[in-house]
């Protein structure tokens, strides 16, 4: 039986971020050093989070968590080309579980939509897309 100090290794996001960091249809779409955790130029750029809540078995040590998505543009950017990254990362994220080989963290085991995207301006009115993912995973015993 897995220990509750076991979850803290199932955190999926160091993965999330490193996979689209290196994913080539995303590398073609953004360029280099537009996929982070933060809202920094240059954009356009794909801001990836966390999302407090989630499922954690005690038992397996199996977490489910959840993953917030974001296109961010310039000011003057295009509603539809965000629209386009946003669900480009998507489509990225849906091939996680079959990455060859698996990144180092934990296992993922499945990807799935947790809401849709939608326009969301950020707070400066720079425009934004947000979707969310469910990302299924436990630690990695054999690293």
């Amino acid at each position: 039986m897995a220990g509750v100090e076991d979850l803290a290794d199932a955190d999926p996001l160091p993965v999330v971020l490193g996979w689209l960091e290196a994913h080539p249809a995303v590398l073609t779409a953004l360029g280099p050093d537009r996929v982070g955790g933060y809202s920094i130029p240059p954009y356009p750029r794909l801001r990836v989070t966390d999302v407090p809540g989630g499922v954690e078995n005690y038992d397996t040590a199996e977490v489910e968590m959840r993953i917030q998505i974001e296109a961010l543009g310039e000011m003057d950017g295009s509603k539809a080309a965000l629209r386009r990254l946003l669900y480009l990362a998507l489509g990225a994220l849906k091939e996680l579980p079959r990455a060859d080989p698996p990144l180092p963290g934990p296992v993922i085991g499945s990807v799935r939509s947790a809401q849709g995207g939608g326009f969301l301006p950020e707070a400066d009115k720079r425009p934004r897309y947000v979707a969310w993912a469910t990302v299924r995973c436990h630690p990695n015993w054999d690293a």
